[in-house]
């Protein structure tokens, strides 16, 4: 689905219960149906997906939708379907080490401190949360100057997938 958060889509379906089978692979940003292997385009893309399926505890089929290249022999084939796998697998041991490494827990902790003002809002979708939430002001002087350490967090999380963490 070209232009959209895969991650969002899948999380959305799980939320709503739906998410009973997926398809795995990879494509350049804004473009559609490449269906390269696994991993070969968006890694961080392809980290927070396998993250999501394993921390929800996701025990649907996982389904390679992708193909090799053109040029691949019957060796090759095979090599592009335990590579996917392969990769998938060494994100999930990513997943188990950023859901473990104290820093980055540290800073997610930091970014989802909550005062709990917004308790109202959360759970799950009913019209009158919805309603309630497009009424709410939001105190945009008080929220501005709070830094979220996303760079931090993105940065942490470059490393952990380039192996140096």
């Amino acid at each position: 689905m070209a232009g959209l958060n895969f991650m969002h889509t899948v999380a959305q379906a799980w939320e709503a219960g739906k998410l009973f089978h997926i398809d795995l692979n990879d494509q350049n940003y804004a473009r559609f149906d490449q269906d390269w292997r696994f991993g070969a385009q968006n890694l961080k893309q392809a980290f927070f997906l396998v993250k999501f399926l394993e921390d929800v505890g996701y025990e649907g089929s996982r389904h390679f939708d992708a193909h090799a290249f053109r040029t691949e022999d019957v060796e090759g084939v095979k090599d592009f379907a335990r590579n996917c796998i392969r990769t998938y697998l060494i994100l999930k041991e990513r997943a188990a080490q950023f859901n473990a490494d104290p820093e980055i827990q540290g800073l997610l902790s930091e970014i989802n401190a909550d005062d709990g003002s917004m308790n109202a809002f959360k759970g799950a979708y009913t019209g009158q949360k919805a309603a309630a939430l497009k009424a709410h002001t939001f105190e945009l002087k008080a929220l501005g100057p709070r830094g979220l350490a996303y760079e931090r967090l993105d940065q942490l999380t470059v490393e952990l997938l380039l192996g140096i963490r």
